[in-house]
């Protein structure tokens, strides 16, 4: 009877050990699309969580790793760690420079616009960059403000035709920017449909 508890507990032991850490840090929501994402695809996956950090980690088998690897890119996955506004600028004292509340507004504005973009369906990646010029009030001759947009898509969403309106959304969301002023970059995703257990 304890041999055949060992034989049991050192096969467990090493079937959980074929598990290694593919990403780490992972925010729930990442985490759970990433899981489904791998499970639909037949690679088999695991979530842990990390109480002290509030984060999670993906595990997958270590023969999987290169599928696993190649199929979340492929979907976008993990998500960019945006930089916050605390790390980009550490407020020390009471009051702000003007160049501090400046950067601070701009990068707030992009990330909400790019928050919005990657919302519809099929966006990837979606990336904002924004140009506000610094108007002299006392100046008649006003330089525009503009915005770049890059999107990666998924293939098979027909994103093109909605191309537009994304220029709309940024549009709208910025102050003094006009439609021609928004350029936007629209490339499919390269995959490779190479799963198939």
């Amino acid at each position: 009877m304890t041999k055949r508890i060992s034989i049991l507990l050192i096969s467990i032991l090493l079937l959980s050990g074929c598990r290694v850490e593919l990403y780490s840090g992972l925010t729930e929501d990442d985490v759970n699309y990433m899981l489904a994402l791998l499970m639909r695809n037949n690679i088999d996956a695991e979530k842990v969580i990390n109480k002290k950090e509030k984060s999670y980690t993906l595990l997958v088998e270590e023969s999987d790793i290169p599928d696993a690897v190649e199929l979340l890119r492929e979907s976008g996955y993990p998500h960019e760690k945006s930089i916050s506004i605390k790390d980009l600028f550490k407020k020390e004292g009471l009051v702000s420079s003007p160049l501090e509340e400046r950067v601070r507004y701009i990068y707030a504005l992009s990330q909400s616009i790019q928050e919005t973009l990657s919302q519809i369906d099929g966006v990837i990646i979606a990336r904002v960059h924004i140009v506000i010029p610094d108007n002299d009030p006392f100046n008649k001759e006003k330089k525009p403000s503009a915005a770049s947009v890059f999107i990666k898509y998924k293939p098979e969403s027909n994103l093109i035709d909605i191309k537009p309106q994304i220029k709309k959304i940024v549009q709208n969301s910025i102050e003094g920017l006009t439609y021609d002023q928004v350029s936007v970059e629209m490339l499919p995703a390269q995959t490779n449909r190479f799963i198939n257990r």
